[in-house]
């Protein structure tokens, strides 16, 4: 079937899913060049001790930047419905993500990560960063 057999509103809803921005799960703002933690990656057990440091693998992007990992402490967020949300008041130990612009760029930039828990979970992440 060619576009020219399509009604008008299909041909309008085709395009706008062409043009439709990429959907990012979080939106992040950063100074342009300067070196950010964006996000924090930790494997937990109930007990709030480490099951293992999480591994994270770049999937896509970014275009005018640099994603780095490192070792870290820092809090995580459990909703009170997870058993963990009394680990929320401590640092845990994990992965922290960091993006840096290259220098002068202004705009937004696009990040895709696969996170790889200890615990043997996966998911990906998409992240438009906001470079101030």
């Amino acid at each position: 079937m060619s576009l020219t057999n399509l009604p008008p509103a299909a041909i309008g809803l085709a395009c706008m899913l062409v043009a439709a921005p990429a959907f990012a799960d979080e939106m992040k703002a950063v100074p342009s060049g300067v070196n950010r933690q964006i996000d924090f990656f930790a494997s937990v057990n109930p007990d709030c001790t480490s099951v293992g440091t999480p591994t994270v693998r770049l999937v896509d992007g970014p275009s005018r930047g640099t994603i780095t990992t490192d070792k870290g402490r820092d809090f995580m967020v459990f909703p009170r419905s997870n058993v963990r949300h009394v680990c929320n008041r401590r640092r845990l130990s994990g992965l922290k993500l960091f993006y840096k612009s290259q220098s002068g760029f202004l705009g937004v930039d696009h990040v895709r990560v696969l996170i790889l828990s200890a615990s043997g979970t996966g998911r990906e992440a998409t992240y438009a960063i906001d470079v101030r």
